[in-house]
C-alpha cells in the first residue's frame, strides 16, 4: 500500500490564502483618515468662500466709488455746495452711507471730501478728496 502523505497549510497570521478580506480595525482607520482629511478640506473651502464673498463686495464697493466720484468731477463747480450732506443708501449688494463735503481753500479752489461708509463691518470705509478749481471764463478770441 502505498503511502499517501498529505501537506498540510499553515494556519498562521502570514497566510495570504486565509486573508480573504479586510478587519474592522482597517476599515475603521481608513474612515478616521477620510474624516481628518475631508473636515480639513472643508474647512479651507469655508475660508475660500468667506474670502472670495468680501472680495466681491469690495469691487462693489470700489464700482459704487467710482462712480460717485466720476459725478462730483463732472457736475460744474458753482453747483459743488448743493450736493454737501449724507445719503444713506439699503438696496444693491452694498448697502452704505454716502457722505460729501465741500470746503473753500482759496478763491477759485475747492476741496471736495467724499466718504463711503459701508453698513457691513468687514469692510472699512473708503474717503477720497479732490481738489476743483474754477475754470477759466472762455473767449473766443482769447486762446491761450
Amino acid at each position: 500500500m502505498p503511502m499517501r502523505t498529505q501537506l498540510r497549510r499553515r494556519t498562521g497570521p502570514g497566510n495570504a490564502a486565509l486573508r480573504r478580506g479586510i478587519t474592522l480595525i482597517e476599515v475603521v482607520v481608513a474612515l478616521t483618515i477620510f474624516a481628518m482629511v475631508t473636515a480639513g478640506i472643508a474647512g479651507f473651502t469655508t475660508q475660500v468662500a468667506r474670502g472670495s464673498r468680501i472680495n466681491g463686495l469690495a469691487s462693489v464697493r470700489a464700482g459704487a466709488l467710482a462712480a460717485q466720484i466720476n459725478r462730483l468731477e463732472v457736475l460744474p463747480y458753482d453747483t459743488l455746495p448743493t450736493r454737501v450732506g449724507c445719503t444713506s443708501i439699503s438696496t444693491g449688494l452694498v448697502p452704505r452711507t454716502e457722505c460729501v463735503a465741500v470746503q473753500d481753500i482759496a478763491a477759485g479752489r475747492r476741496q471736495v471730501t467724499f466718504i463711503l461708509r459701508p453698513n457691513n463691518t468687514a469692510l472699512r470705509p473708503d474717503t477720497v478728496i479732490l481738489e476743483r478749481t474754477r475754470p477759466r471764463q472762455y473767449h473766443p478770441l482769447n486762446l491761450f
